[in-house]
């Protein structure tokens, strides 16, 4: 009985107007968007290819190990297609530096309240197939009252859970012809493109994203289904469906953020440069007590030098210049260098603080915007894209041992900073020797260590198991509410 009411309603709601036009809409939305986001995921992809070569080149250039200051560049996702996420609003490198401590850069203010500014595949979900999904739901109930059909429904052996899961199953299947029509047409696009290399992971994400596709509509669905079952009017349901739509969508996700900032305040900025301010002073004074501890001193004599460019990465380096000179710098990168590496760590401790508060408090906002179904699916959809906080974060902590990698390189080629390669390619024995004009040869770099980084699978599936959870369990209230609604409807 419940397939035949299935079929029935099915068959029915495939002719209606509302679904031709939601998936016409649908399918001009993907042949539009898709195209157009391939091409800006190119020109990202081509930027990055431009960067990761320049930095190869200029590594070539090196003549000096402190000019070994290379920039480390996320590949850019092609699932952002999908979900852009924060894609545009976080920083997709990390530069590497003996006295800073890469970190997440970009600007991380609420970024929900540019929730439909941003064009991707998700958008259609979000916006045009949830509402689809109430306006196939909102007269499931009411609208067969409003007809009288219902009471006739209810005068045959059909029991009132065999209507309901009838009509429930028939929706379900109507929106999964929408979604898989979308993901299809979406993903062939994608294949005819030359620009767009699918691999067997970003294939995975695109069919768990599909999955998450499916449970969100139903939740969509369930929702509608519920305010059908306590409304006597199809009108009055239709415009509950509305209201509570545009609280899921925009309401919650910028109140959490409002929330969020009232009970987890931020120190200001202001006070973190207070801070890192006085870590330059002491910089300052611990390099006169090292110095003084050493029991070594500077040189006196001219200081003549004679500078070059084109040292790497736009850095120049000391070319030539009087014993004193090479004297003097020698003993001072040798001592200032360890420490600035120490106190970089501390300038980043001082940064991660002000961070880990501003990300306390984006979890507390996407925590309490976690009751929005609309929320639930976008954090999932930019979490199998990379597009999210967590994964540009997981990016920045990989490139940290990185850095670490680099200094540890630079400190055994110039024995803890103490030689002059470090800063010249003069030796202090060739300082009266060696020509003013001579080119430097540039450093052997091949043995220098490699960065690599991969996504880790593991953790992105710990970050959407909540959220699927959430939209499961909306699935399961939702239907058990308007259940219990339906067993008691008067059909009056």
């Amino acid at each position: 009985m419940i397939w035949k009411i299935a079929k029935k309603e099915f068959l029915l709601n495939l002719m209606t107007f509302k679904f031709a036009t939601g998936t016409i809409l649908c399918m001009i939305l993907i042949a539009i968007f898709v195209p157009i986001l391939a091409k800006a995921y190119q020109e990202r992809l081509n930027n990055c290819s431009e960067n990761v070569a320049y930095n190869q080149s200029e590594l070539r250039k090196v003549v000096v190990y402190k000019n070994i200051t290379p920039t480390i560049y996320r590949r850019p996702s092609v699932l952002a297609i999908f979900s852009e996420g924060l894609a545009k609003q976080l920083g997709d490198s990390a530069a590497i530096k003996y006295d800073k401590v890469p970190e997440i850069s970009g600007s991380t203010a609420n970024h929900y309240l540019s929730i439909f500014s941003v064009f991707d595949v998700s958008l259609i979900f979000k916006i045009v197939i949830s509402i689809l999904a109430l306006l196939l739901a909102y007269d499931t109930i009411s609208g067969e009252r409003e007809r009288g059909t219902l009471r006739l429904i209810f005068s045959g052996t059909a029991a009132r859970y065999q209507v309901l899961l009838g009509k429930l199953l028939a929706g379900l299947l109507v929106l999964v012809v929408d979604v898989t029509i979308a993901f299809i047409l979406g993903l062939v696009i994608l294949l005819c493109l030359p620009m767009v290399d699918l691999t067997a992971s970003d294939l995975i994400d695109i069919g768990l994203m599909f999955l998450a596709s499916l449970v969100f509509i139903a939740t969509m669905y369930n929702l509608g289904l519920l305010f059908s079952c306590l409304a006597r009017r199809s009108a009055v349901s239709l415009v509950l469906g509305l209201f509570v739509w545009i609280i899921f969508a925009v309401v919650i996700p910028n109140g959490s953020v409002y929330l969020a900032t009232l009970i987890r305040p931020i120190e200001p900025e202001d006070k973190v440069n207070d801070q890192i301010t006085a870590l330059e002073r002491e910089i300052g004074t611990e390099f006169v007590r090292e110095l003084e501890r050493s029991g070594r001193s500077f040189m006196s004599g001219r200081d003549d030098r004679s500078d070059a460019s084109g040292g790497g990465f736009g850095n120049g380096y000391v070319r030539s210049g009087t014993e004193a000179m090479i004297h003097n710098e020698l003993l001072q990168y040798s001592i200032r260098v360890p420490i600035q590496i120490r106190y970089a760590n501390k300038y980043s401790e001082i940064r991660n603080n002000y961070l880990r508060g501003l990300f306390e408090q984006t979890w507390l906002a996407d925590n309490l915007s976690r009751i929005s179904p609309i929320s639930l699916y976008e954090n999932i959809m930019s979490a199998l894209a990379g597009t999210d906080v967590a994964g540009f974060r997981q990016f920045i902590e990989a490139v940290k041992p990185y850095r670490n990698d680099i200094i540890e390189y630079m400190r055994s080629r110039t024995d803890n900073f103490s030689k002059t390669i470090f800063f010249t390619p003069c030796t202090e024995e060739e300082i009266q020797t060696r020509p003013k004009g001579d080119t430097a040869a540039p450093l052997e770099l091949s043995d220098l260590p490699r960065f690599t980084y991969e996504a880790d699978i593991i953790g992105i599936l710990r970050r959407i198991a909540p959220d699927f959870a959430f939209l499961i369990l909306g699935n399961i209230l939702f239907f058990a509410v308007a259940f219990a609604a339906f067993v008691g409807y008067d059909v009056r």
